[in-house]
């Protein structure tokens, strides 16, 4: 049991370090419901996790994540 929860702080410790080593910031929360998700407008950004994303609606409404920064996944 002591094994699994260093590994899993471990693992958490690395997922924080790697989005402020690749710029992820926390965003405003938008309100979906009166914005224009549209999956084929191009505009990446790039989750903590190094996923691509269309476009901040897309990560936002769809995904439900906050925290990203702008462009592609490197």
């Amino acid at each position: 049991m002591k094994k699994m929860i260093f590994v899993l702080s471990v693992s958490a410790l690395f997922i924080l370090s790697s989005c402020k080593k690749g710029g992820c910031i926390e965003h405003d929360k938008w309100a979906c419901e009166v914005m224009d998700i549209n999956p084929n407008y191009y505009d990446p950004v790039c989750d903590c996790e190094g996923n691509t994303y269309q476009n901040e609606a897309v990560i936002q409404c769809i995904e439900g994540k906050t925290k990203y920064k702008k462009g592609k996944c490197k």
